[in-house]
């Protein structure tokens, strides 16, 4: 039996995206920004440093766009770790 191609698939909806950011109450350790900026949002070590410089500054940093499930996960990892180091971490989750 022949193997039947779809070439044009219908995608009604995409995806909603959102936007995550890390914001830091009080001064982070550059280690820790770093960690979680190649571990968990698996950015580059030279995007994480510019995030990193951004979160020092302004107490704020992007991180990524990703689909609600994806960036809930990170936020809430992000979270935990800072939890456990005893640092004031939070993670913004916004619409894109």
């Amino acid at each position: 039996m022949p193997i039947k191609v779809q070439e044009h698939m219908n995608v009604k909806d995409k995806p909603k995206m959102y936007i995550v950011s890390i914001l830091s109450e009080n001064h982070i350790p550059w280690v820790f920004c770093m960690q979680i900026l190649t571990e968990i949002f698996h950015r580059s070590d030279e995007d994480a440093l510019l995030i990193t410089e951004e979160i020092q500054a302004n107490g704020e940093g992007f991180c990524g766009i990703y689909m609600f499930e994806i960036a809930e996960t990170k936020a809430v990892l992000v979270e935990k770790l800072a939890e456990k180091e005893n640092f004031s971490v939070s993670c913004l989750i916004e619409k894109a």
